[in-house]
């Protein structure tokens, strides 16, 4: 764990809508002037080496800011700095020697507004809401230092940073700097992600796979807390170590005993996971609890067969020559408790669509979608027109076919074509079109973390899949 760290030289955050030589700052953290002086600052100076509350007359000065996510990188401002103010405090004329406060007399405030507060909030990455709980409260976090510019509230900016789960990483000096048409300072503070919850499903044995993380510059940790059919409440786990790039784990597998207020056949089942700064993260899955039809529970998996078009399956010719029927369709095997989800060519449906068909003992399928489309050879590549009865739009995927990368993603509506340019006019198998099923499409698949048969699984059923699961799960004939 890294120790919490008071910073005493607090960083205030002051937008200014011009670099002129007294311009003004007014939206949104504060309004005096750089270079404007005899500004009254009242407050702990402590950090210059003053006791007790006192007050001084201080000098209003630029101090240029950056925002760095430890995390991923983000940067805000993007580029450039954000324009800020320091209110530099000034000895007593003829009682107190000019250089009493050298190297310690700045402190970088912000108004304590709701708004304003918020806003500084929202751009350090942290829980708008929550830190403006805890700075405008009457007995503030132990972070929060009070001040009074010219009888008007501020606080320390160090406070907004640390509540919002970031913290101070560097401030530099500016060569030549002067504080009005140029900052004293540039400096960079460090922010983190809010949590997330990359797993959250079902493994065979029924237990819940959870995998959750938190991030912060100071006082890493995290909770999670499960709710199951929006009513009964647990907390499952709190961790604070240990920590590894600002960043602490949980992972683990939840037995189905530990989750409260568990019902006999399908339960809705949310995780919510928070850091200690007010953030948090939720995702909610539908998990199988008892037998349902010889299963417990059932697993989702994408089919090993990927429907795709070769071109040297397309003629020579100009006119159409290639095409068919195209299916998306799941079917459930009892025998393994298991349904699997593709897109083929199938054609002896005919228009039984969202109606479950018994195969065999063991099998029984269901289509939800079918397209008809054809394909010919263009001046630039192909054309793929989509003649489907359904209005649901066709997908279809260029594939450089060595590496398996796909070039570009083409979306085909009834009744309409589309001209595939291929890189080089190239038909011996270089390029390829690959019809993707829409959980493929919608990325499902990609962020699936189980495997069965070295496909992609699941015991998570996305929406638009749910029912047709039911039903043939269900389906007695």
């Amino acid at each position: 764990m890294k120790p919490r760290r008071i910073i005493n030289l607090a960083l205030a955050l002051i937008f200014l809508t011009s670099t002129m030589v007294s311009a003004v700052a007014t939206y949104p953290y504060g309004k005096h002037y750089y270079g404007e002086k005899d500004i009254y600052l009242q407050g702990d100076l402590s950090y210059s080496g003053l006791s007790g509350v006192q007050w001084r007359p201080s000098i209003a000065y630029r101090h240029d800011l950056k925002i760095r996510n430890v995390i991923t990188g983000a940067q805000t401002p993007t580029s450039g700095y954000l324009k800020t103010v320091q209110f530099d405090i000034q000895p007593l004329p003829g009682i107190e020697p000019e250089d009493k406060f050298k190297d310690k007399s700045g402190y970088h405030l912000i108004p304590l507004e709701e708004e304003l507060i918020k806003d500084l909030t929202a751009k350090a990455n942290g829980n708008a809401q929550w830190v403006w709980e805890q700075v405008s409260k009457s007995s503030p976090h132990p972070i929060v230092k009070r001040y009074l510019v010219n009888n008007v509230p501020y606080i320390n900016i160090g406070a907004v940073f640390y509540l919002s789960g970031g913290g101070l990483n560097n401030m530099a000096r500016v060569e030549n700097g002067n504080g009005v048409t140029s900052p004293l300072f540039q400096t960079l503070y460090d922010s983190t992600p809010w949590p997330s919850i990359p797993i959250l499903e079902q493994n065979t044995s029924g237990s819940l796979h959870i995998k959750a993380l938190a991030h912060s510059i100071f006082d890493t940790a995290i909770t999670g807390v499960v709710t199951v059919n929006g009513t009964a409440t647990k907390q499952l786990f709190s961790k604070n170590t240990p920590i590894s790039n600002y960043t602490v784990t949980y992972e683990g597998n939840v037995p189905l005993s530990e989750l409260p207020g568990l019902k006999q056949g399908q339960n809705q089942v949310t995780l919510t996971v928070s850091d200690k700064f007010g953030r948090t993260a939720s995702k909610s899955i539908v998990i199988q609890n008892g037998i349902t039809q010889g299963c417990q529970p059932v697993l989702v998996k994408m089919r090993d067969a990927t429907q795709r078009i070769y071109f040297p399956d397309v003629s020579d010719g100009s006119t159409i020559k290639y095409g068919g029927p195209l299916v998306w369709g799941m079917q459930y095997n009892s025998a393994v408790c298991s349904v699997l989800e593709s897109v083929n060519k199938n054609n002896g449906i005919g228009d039984k669509l969202n109606q479950p068909i018994r195969v065999s003992d063991i099998h029984t399928s269901i289509f939800m979608n079918r397209w008809e489309f054809k394909i010919g050879k263009s001046k630039n590549g192909v054309i793929l027109e989509n003649h489907s009865k359904d209005t649901k739009p066709l997908v279809a995927y260029l594939i450089e076919t060595k590496g398996e990368k796909v070039l570009k993603r083409y979306v085909v509506n009834k009744g309409q074509s589309v001209e595939i340019v291929l890189p080089s006019k190239k038909y011996k198998g270089e390029y390829s079109i690959q019809f993707p099923s829409p959980l493929v499409d919608s990325g499902f698949w990609a962020k699936a973390t189980a495997t069965r048969d070295g496909m992609p699984a699941s015991y998570t059923y996305p929406d638009q899949v749910r029912g047709a699961i039911q039903a043939i799960v269900n389906f007695k004939k």
